[in-house]
C-alpha cells in the first residue's frame, strides 16, 4: 500500500517523532524513579544503627536479653529478667496522654493575631469625646469657630476609627471562634487524640513519635439508607467518601527523612515505605490519582525484596514464630522538592496541567511521588501552598546528633542491665546458700543402697580398714549474701527513676515517701508533674503547634467557610493544662465554700463560672453536670411566667394566720353586738331612751375629764409652792393631793 492510499509522509514523520518523544518521557521517568530508590536505600542504610538501638530497647521492653548477654550466660546460672522498662514505659506514655489530651479541655487554642494599630486606635480614644467637647467650648469662648469646628471634626474622625477597629478586632474574634470549632470537629472526626496516644506510645518505647497531616482522609462514612421495594422496606447500607483533613501516626520504622536534619523543617523530602500484598496494590488501584496500567505491571511482576530485617527480630521477640521471610512490594512515598526538569517530564507524562509562568531552578517544587520496583504509581503537586512539611517529629529526650530522639528503655538500659545482674546473682546465691556442701571420702563410708545421694534416714556404712576417727562425711555452708544483693536492687531501682524522670508516684505508688496527708500527696504530685511539663513543653513545640498550624493553613485553602477565615495564631496550652488538679480543686472548694456564705465576697462571686470549674479540677467534663448559661437563662424566664408553686409550710402558716385575724374580728363583732343588746335592755329596764344613756355617759366622760383637768392644776401648784418654799429655805407643805368627788 503506497503513501497516497495509507498515511502522508509528513504524518509518518509525526508519528515516528512522537514515538520517539514518548521514548525519550518514559526513560526519563525511568530515571527519575531510580534515583528516587537509589536515595531511599541510601536512607535506609545510613539509618542501620538507630534501628539496632530500637531492636535493644523492644528486646528491653519485653524483658528479654541481648544476644551478648544470653551468650555470656552459664547453662546453669538464673536468666530471670526483671523488667522495670515495661512499667515505666507504660507509666510515662499514660501519664503524658493523660495531661495532653483531658477529657473535660483540649490542650490547644487559636486567637487573631493581634493588631499594634487597632488596639493603639481604641486606647487612644478613651476619653476623647470629653477631651474634645473640652477643647471646642474653650475655642468657642474664645471666639475662634474654625478651630471649634476643625477640632469637632478630629474628634468624629477618630470616634470613627475606634469604632472601625473595634469591629474589625470583634469580627476577628468571631471568625476566630468558628475556625476553632471547625478545626475541633475535624479533629474529633479523624479521631485525632487516639492517633496522638500511638504517637506519645512510640515516643516512649523507641524515643520518636511522628504524625502526618493534614492529608484527604480515606474514611469512608458509612450510612443507612431506607428503599421501597415493592411491598417490602430494604436499608442498605452505603458509604460516602470523607474528604475532610485528618492526621496519622506514622511508625518510625518505616519513616526515611534525611538523616543530617536536625528537624522536619530541615530535611531534603521524606520517604515513607509501605509493604504490600497484592491485595494492598489492589486496592491502592482503587485509590484516586494511581495510575492502575503500572499496578497491573507490578502485580504481573513478582516482589523483588522480602520484608526487611527488623519484622524478623520483632517476631523473635514476641515469641511469634511465624515466616519473616515473606516476600512484599516495597511501595515508597517521596514528599519533597525535585528539580524543576524532572518537574516538567512528570506533568508531560502523567498528563496533568502545567504550571503557569517560567520554572525557577532556584525554586523549591514540592510534589508527592509513589513509586515501586521502578514503576511510577501516583504523581501529584504539594498540596498546601504554605510549603511546610506534613511531618511533625516528637523526641521524647532529644538526641543533639539526630531528628530521632530517645525513649524510656534506652535512658534506664544500665540501670536495667545492673537490676538484673544483682538479681541473677541473688538467685544464684539462694540456690547455693540454702543446704551445705557435702564432702564424703569413698575410702571410709559407702551408702548401703549403693547410691550417692542424699535422703532422710538414709544409712551409710563404714568400711573395713577405714582409719578410726576420721569422718567420712563433712559439710560446708555457702555464706547468703542475700542483703548486699537487695541493696544493689534498691539502688539500681532509684537509679531508674532518675534517669527516666518518671517517680513511682506517677505510676500510681507512694513508694518511700511517708506523707499521710492529702495536701503533702498534692505537693509531691505537683514535683512530679515539674517534670512532666518539660516533656509536655517539647510535644507542644514539636507536634501541637505544627500540627495545628497546617490544619489551619487547610482550611484558609480549602474550606468553602468564608466565615471562618481570618489571620489567627496556634495557641498550644499543654503546660497550662497541667495543672496540679489535686490542689486547684483544694483550692476551688475552699473558695466557693468560705466566699458562697460571706456577706460581702458572695456578691463578687461568679457561681455558674465557679462551679464549672470545681467540675473541671475533677476531670470531668462541666457541661455533663453543670447547666449551661443558656439552661439558667431559659429556666429563669420561665420561672418569670410560671411562678413555681408555694411552700406547704409557708401556706399554712399564712392560713393560720388569716384564721386568727378572721377570730379576732368576730370577736370584735360579737362584742359590738353584746353591747348594744345590753343597752337596749338597761333602756327598757328604766324606761330611759338609747339617746338619754349616750347623753349621760357623755356627760359622766366630760366630768371625769374635767376632775382630770382640775387635779392636774392642783399638782401644777403644788410642785410651784414647793419650789418657792426651798428656794425660802422653809419647809415645803403640801395638801397631800386632790381628790375628786
Amino acid at each position: 500500500m503506497g503513501l497516497a492510499q495509507g498515511k502522508t509522509e509528513r504524518q509518518v514523520k509525526m508519528a515516528t517523532a512522537g514515538q520517539k518523544k514518548a521514548g525519550d518521557i518514559k526513560v526519563a521517568i525511568e530515571t527519575i524513579i531510580g534515583g528516587l530508590e537509589k536515595e531511599a536505600e541510601r536512607r535506609v542504610s545510613r539509618r542501620s544503627s538507630i534501628e539496632d538501638r530500637w531492636i535493644e530497647d523492644t528486646r528491653q521492653y519485653h524483658g528479654e536479653y541481648d544476644e551478648d548477654t544470653e551468650g555470656g550466660l552459664e547453662p546453669n546460672q538464673s536468666r530471670l529478667f526483671i523488667n522495670q522498662t515495661r512499667p515505666k514505659t507504660n507509666a510515662c506514655a499514660a501519664r503524658l496522654f493523660d495531661m495532653l489530651f483531658p477529657t473535660d479541655d483540649k490542650n490547644w487554642g487559636i486567637q487573631p493575631t493581634p493588631v499594634p494599630q487597632l488596639s493603639n486606635l481604641i486606647t487612644q480614644s478613651t476619653g476623647v469625646v470629653e477631651q474634645g467637647k473640652e477643647a471646642a467650648d474653650a475655642a468657642i469662648a474664645r471666639g475662634d469657630m474654625q478651630s471649634a469646628q476643625r477640632i469637632v471634626a478630629e474628634t468624629n474622625a477618630q470616634v470613627d476609627a475606634s469604632e472601625k477597629a473595634q469591629a474589625l478586632i470583634e469580627e476577628a474574634k468571631r471568625r476566630c471562634d468558628a475556625m476553632q470549632d471547625e478545626m475541633e470537629d475535624q479533629l474529633r472526626e479523624c479521631r485525632y487524640a487516639e492517633e496522638m496516644r500511638l504517637v506519645l506510645e512510640d515516643a516512649c518505647k523507641l524515643g520518636s513519635g511522628i504524625a502526618e497531616g493534614p492529608v484527604v482522609n480515606d474514611r469512608v462514612r458509612r450510612n443507612w439508607t431506607k428503599n421501597q421495594v415493592g411491598n417490602a422496606t430494604v436499608y442498605e447500607l452505603k458509604g460516602t467518601e470523607d474528604s475532610r483533613p485528618a492526621f496519622r501516626r506514622i511508625n518510625p520504622w518505616d519513616f526515611f527523612p534525611d538523616m543530617d536534619a536536625m528537624s522536619p523543617e530541615e530535611s531534603e523530602g521524606f520517604f515513607i515505605r509501605h509493604l504490600e500484598t497484592k491485595k494492598g496494590l489492589r486496592k491502592l488501584s482503587r485509590e484516586p490519582g494511581f495510575d492502575k496500567d503500572a499496578i497491573r505491571e507490578l502485580l504481573r511482576e513478582s516482589p523483588r525484596s522480602k520484608v526487611p530485617s527488623y519484622i524478623g527480630e520483632l517476631r523473635e521477640i514476641t515469641g511469634n514464630d511465624q515466616d519473616s521471610n515473606l516476600e512484599r512490594y516495597t511501595v515508597w512515598k517521596y514528599t519533597g522538592p525535585i528539580t524543576a526538569e524532572d518537574l516538567e517530564t512528570l506533568i508531560e507524562f502523567t498528563g496533568q496541567e502545567k504550571i503557569e509562568g517560567e520554572t525557577d531552578p532556584l525554586k523549591e517544587l514540592p510534589v508527592c511521588i509513589w513509586f515501586s520496583q521502578g514503576k511510577l504509581l501516583k504523581f501529584g503537586i504539594f498540596h498546601l501552598d504554605s510549603g511546610d512539611p506534613i511531618y511533625s517529629v516528637f523526641p521524647f529526650e532529644k538526641d543533639d546528633s539526630s531528628m530521632f530522639g530517645l525513649g524510656v528503655p534506652s535512658l534506664m538500659r544500665d540501670s536495667q542491665s545492673a537490676l538484673n545482674a544483682a538479681w541473677r546473682m541473688m538467685m544464684d546465691n539462694s540456690g547455693l546458700s540454702t543446704g551445705p556442701q557435702i564432702e564424703i571420702d569413698p575410702t571410709i563410708i559407702e551408702p548401703v543402697d549403693g547410691e550417692w545421694g542424699l535422703a532422710p534416714r538414709k544409712l551409710w556404712k563404714r568400711l573395713p580398714g577405714a582409719i578410726p576417727g576420721k569422718k567420712g562425711m563433712d559439710t560446708y555452708d555457702i555464706k547468703s549474701n542475700q542483703t548486699e544483693l537487695a541493696n544493689i536492687i534498691t539502688l539500681a531501682k532509684q537509679f531508674i527513676d532518675d534517669e527516666t524522670n518518671v517517680s513511682v508516684l506517677a505510676q500510681g505508688e507512694q513508694g518511700a515517701h511517708t506523707t499521710q496527708t492529702a495536701g503533702g500527696m498534692s505537693i509531691l504530685m505537683n514535683a512530679v508533674n515539674v517534670v512532666f511539663r518539660r516533656i509536655v513543653k517539647n510535644f507542644d513545640d514539636c507536634m501541637t503547634v505544627p500540627n495545628l498550624r497546617r490544619l489551619y493553613d487547610w482550611n484558609m485553602q480549602f474550606s468553602t467557610k468564608e466565615d471562618i477565615k481570618g489571620d489567627f495564631e496556634v495557641d498550644a496550652r499543654g503546660s497550662s493544662v497541667l495543672l496540679v488538679r489535686e490542689i486547684q480543686s483544694q483550692n476551688l472548694m475552699a473558695l466557693t465554700t468560705n466566699w458562697s456564705a460571706h456577706p460581702v465576697l458572695s456578691r463578687l462571686l461568679k457561681v455558674a463560672p465557679a462551679a464549672r470549674k470545681t467540675v473541671q479540677s475533677f476531670m470531668i467534663a462541666a457541661n455533663e453536670i453543670i447547666k449551661t448559661d443558656d439552661e439558667l437563662r431559659k429556666e429563669e424566664e420561665l420561672a418569670a411566667q410560671n411562678p413555681p408553686p408555694e411552700d406547704p409550710a409557708v401556706t399554712m402558716k399564712r392560713m393560720e394566720l388569716e384564721d386568727k385575724q378572721l377570730e379576732r374580728q368576730h370577736q370584735k363583732e360579737l362584742a359590738a353586738i353584746q353591747r348594744d343588746t345590753e343597752m337596749v335592755r338597761l333602756s327598757a329596764q328604766t324606761n330611759v331612751t338609747l339617746d338619754k344613756i349616750r347623753a349621760q355617759l357623755q356627760d359622766s366622760r366630760e366630768e371625769r375629764a374635767s376632775s382630770e383637768r382640775k387635779f392636774a392644776a392642783e399638782v401644777a401648784v403644788e410642785k410651784q409652792n414647793k419650789e418657792e418654799a426651798l428656794a425660802r429655805g422653809d419647809e415645803p407643805q403640801g395638801s397631800g393631793g386632790f381628790v375628786s368627788q
